[in-house]
């Protein structure tokens, strides 16, 4: 028997962390700092195992024959490893640390191979699409980052900006402004 309505993961407004009720239920956002530096510790090893890539071929009587191909082998796995790297740079990172988001280390590591997946020209629109799932997930969307209750800001401060003008830039007035005067001289 199929099953009907009921709620989804992603159906309906999604929860405002900034809100009362959200505060409420315990869902209020966790706050990411954005700053230059980011992520401060090294990150872990890659989790997953070594990915292979193999070279087949069909011989002259109609044999396949499959042999590992160690160049795009080792190309492949130091594109995880260099993204792997990339990806505990950004301000999710933080997050990604934390006890409670533990359980996405391994799916940041599938991220990360799927990536690669796409990448290639071996890619399908099904691989395209669990890209963006596990983009979801893992928070480097802004559907994801709302889906896991993170808000990223930036910490970074502002650079004071100089009071005085410089002779390079012309005073323009606004359009109320010009209309007010237009106004003031009509009444005149």
């Amino acid at each position: 028997m199929a099953t009907h309505g009921g709620a989804r993961t992603r159906s309906g407004p999604m929860p405002d962390p900034s809100s009362a009720r959200s505060d409420a239920r315990g869902l209020g956002a966790d706050i990411l700092p954005l700053s230059a530096r980011g992520y401060r510790y090294r990150p872990k090893a890659f989790p997953l195992s070594e990915w292979t890539i193999w070279d087949t071929w069909k011989d002259g009587d109609g044999f396949h024959h499959k042999e590992r191909d160690d160049k795009a082998t080792e190309a492949w796995n130091r594109r995880e490893r260099e993204l792997w790297r990339d990806l505990w740079r950004l301000p999710q990172a933080i997050a990604w640390h934390m006890p409670r988001y533990g359980y996405m280390f391994t799916t940041i590591a599938l991220y990360v191979r799927q990536f690669v997946l796409c990448e290639s020209s071996e890619a399908k629109a099904a691989d395209r699409t669990a890209l963006a799932r596990y983009a979801d997930t893992i928070g480097l969307t802004p559907q994801g980052l709302r889906l896991n209750g993170w808000a990223i800001v930036d910490d970074e401060p502002k650079p004071k900006r100089s009071t005085e003008s410089s002779d390079k830039i012309i005073p323009f007035k606004s359009a109320k402004q010009r209309w007010l005067e237009n106004q003031k001289e009509d009444a005149e």
